[in-house]
């Protein structure tokens, strides 16, 4: 489940998204939603912070907001502290625009085996075994998957899962993010790109992606999903880090490899965007950073990396 809730915050919609554009094997249509997940809690019923803070220099002010890449109509609009600053700032900073799919025609063979290698000879019987269970029960064909390696098989059983429980890829914050952005015809920068997140993914060795792999399944296993996914929603609308992290923490019990994957899929690239946002802090400009929000909590996230070189953060 720990690798579910990463793609809800983090990397997913970089691999999503080429499948859709490439030559790729397509998904299975949205699965139906059979037991719907009660809803979280509307971020308007109550007087609340948001995911979002203002980070500080003696010169220029970052508002970084933890996103999440999966969503509903009524999340929008975004609570009235995040558009205001979404207003205000000249530049906006995603992780990858999405809505950019140009130059990725290349992108299927870092996701896809070549013939005749397949998902199923290059995973343990055992894995295979309980991978075709949660295809069956997701409603997801098993030849639309065989072809694909498995961080990407990891990544379509999370998103047809979110799908099962209600929310929707194409009603993700960030998306909607870049949409803003772009109606009000200002700049949208990236702290990586589509192509540089799906290399990253794809240069997982292959034990690595394995274990990426058997965690998504395990999650699906445990039967939690529905209730994790909603702590989490619910942690991103009431603006409290702490329990996003404790959820994920939750979520991490039992899991193989992970502190290999952590390093490699939050930490790693907490040090890269942390480099980009001091950058945009000695700016003259102001700058709305948009980043899954697993990016920002915890001892090693993004609002204590800033804290601990001494900026004013405070959240809004």
């Amino acid at each position: 489940m720990r690798f579910m809730i990463l793609w809800l915050s983090g990397l997913w919609m970089s691999v999503a998204m080429p499948v859709q554009v490439s030559a790729a094997p397509s998904p299975a249509p949205q699965p139906v939603v059979d037991a719907p997940a009660q809803p979280a809690t509307s971020p308007s019923a109550v007087s609340r912070k948001s995911f979002l803070w203002a980070v500080k220099s003696p010169t220029n002010t970052v508002y970084l907001f933890g996103t999440i890449h999966v969503g509903r109509r009524d999340f929008y609009p975004l609570p009235e502290a995040v558009e205001a600053a979404l207003k205000a700032s000249p530049k906006v900073v995603v992780e990858a625009d999405i809505s950019d799919a140009s130059g990725l025609a290349d992108l299927p063979a870092l996701m896809t085996y070549a013939p005749p290698d397949t998902l199923d000879k290059n995973i343990p019987a055992e894995l295979s075994d309980r991978l075709q269970a949660q295809l069956a029960r997701l409603k997801i064909a098993p030849a639309a998957v065989n072809a694909l390696r498995p961080f990407m098989v990891a990544g379509l059983l999370s998103v047809s899962e979110f799908g099962r429980i209600g929310y929707d890829a194409a009603q993700g914050v960030d998306a909607y993010v870049i949409k803003s952005a772009k109606a009000a015809m200002k700049p949208v920068l990236q702290l990586e790109s589509v192509r540089g997140q799906i290399s990253l993914l794809a240069g997982m060795p292959k034990d690595i992606q394995v274990a990426f792999l058997e965690n998504t399944i395990a999650g699906l296993e445990r039967g939690k999903s529905a209730d994790q996914v909603i702590g989490v929603i619910n942690a991103w609308q009431s603006g409290d880090a702490r329990l996003m992290q404790e959820v994920a923490d939750e979520a991490n019990r039992g899991l193989r490899k992970l502190e290999q994957l952590d390093e490699l899929l939050l930490h790693g690239r907490n040090r890269d965007m942390l480099s980009k946002i001091e950058g945009f802090l000695a700016d003259k400009d102001a700058h709305f950073v948009a980043v899954g929000s697993l990016h920002l909590t915890g001892a090693r996230g993004l609002l204590a990396l800033l804290a601990g070189k001494g900026y004013e953060i405070k959240q809004l």
